[in-house]
């Protein structure tokens, strides 16, 4: 088996939570410029302001799966399955359980100022949860295959694992980009047929994570990817918003986690944290905060739709000041105010771990 990492790239992980943290705010960014997405003419100012944020912030979800995919396949030796049922699966599930429970009794309360509620009625609301909760249950899926792509990643050539990147590339993000910009009848049959689910998810990104860990780009290679992630992040704001405006309504598609847009900035930005970031040498107290912050990103991506609903029913949105301003403002204050409340509820006793 090829193996090209040095000890000094097993042992740097700073960078990782800086990556985890920049990808945590980026979650937050989306849903702080989704707030009047769906309300404001599109072809005003202050819509295309919420578009082109939107647009630029959409690589967290993706940079997460490959966080986890370097993670998990970069460790030694065969997966204990269950202690990775015991360990990841199952804080997932009931992190995901609970805050679903909690969002759905909060919304059931609301509901019953309009409507009588029947204990049936608030189950199928704890039930459905919150829609950004379906990150948890895709990132346990993906778990529950580690042990067989781990398999895959320990024992397959490189060519083998860039075969499989082509597939992801071709039949995910390639068909999803196409149709976007061809909407006919007949395209889109043609794009479903091509659907294949093993690559046609985040497992193309779990895997990419690893394998950029695994076979680092050469300095001039990065330069190159560095170029196309900028291009990639003008392209999904300026595309987005000249399509939405031809189109009439708005175009998020061409941002999505599989555009070729959003899929160039996360290569790039895991690429310039793994080579430029995990060069530079932090003092242990900044180690320290940075793995404090790294920490609570998961609680900060189950709390902040909740804490934004909250602010927004009183008065506190990303349009309280000109949204140039106000939504990386309130983006960051909700940053800021989960963290604080995930480090709270991490370290809780015993059950401080299954809240966030």
């Amino acid at each position: 088996m090829e193996n090209n990492l040095t000890n000094s790239q097993k042992s740097r992980k700073t960078y990782i939570d800086l990556l985890r943290i920049v990808s945590a705010f980026s979650v937050v960014m989306i849903h702080t410029s989704a707030q009047y997405w769906y309300s404001l003419p599109v072809d005003s100012v202050s819509w295309l302001v919420c578009n082109s944020y939107d647009a630029v912030s959409r690589f967290g979800v993706p940079v997460f799966a490959m966080i986890s995919g370097m993670l998990f396949l970069s460790k030694e030796g065969e997966v204990d399955i269950s202690r990775l049922y015991r360990r990841n699966i199952l804080r997932l599930a009931v992190i995901c359980g609970v805050w679903s429970c909690l969002y759905g009794l909060v919304r059931s309360i609301g509901l019953m100022e309009y409507y009588e509620m029947t204990l049936k009625d608030c189950f199928k609301q704890m039930l459905s949860g919150k829609y950004h909760l379906w990150f948890l249950p895709m990132m346990i899926g993906i778990y529950m295959l580690v042990p067989v792509l781990k398999v895959f990643t320990d024992h397959c050539t490189r060519k083998q694992m860039e075969y499989f990147l082509l597939l992801f590339l071709v039949l995910k993000i390639g068909r999803e980009t196409i149709s976007v910009f061809l909407l006919s009848e007949t395209v889109s049959q043609v794009m479903w047929l091509l659907e294949v689910e093993l690559m046609g998810g985040y497992v193309g990104y779990f895997i990419l994570g690893y394998y950029l860990y695994r076979y680092p780009p050469s300095a001039q290679k990065s330069r190159l990817i560095y170029l196309l992630g900028a291009l990639g992040l003008v392209c999904a704001a300026v595309v987005s918003n000249l399509l939405s405006l031809q189109r009439g309504e708005g175009q998020a598609g061409v941002f999505d986690s599989f555009s070729i847009f959003t899929f160039l900035v996360c290569v790039a930005l895991f690429v310039l944290f793994q080579n430029e970031v995990g060069k530079h040498r932090f003092s242990v107290r900044a180690e320290k905060l940075i793995r404090e912050v790294s920490e609570n990103t998961l609680g900060v991506y189950v709390m902040h739709l909740g804490l934004l609903e909250f602010l927004e029913a009183r008065g506190i949105d990303s349009m309280s000041i000109c949204n140039v301003f106000g939504i990386p403002f309130l983006a960051l204050g909700c940053f800021v105010i989960c963290n604080i409340v995930a480090a709270l509820l991490r370290r809780i006793p015993v059950v401080g771990r299954f809240l966030c």
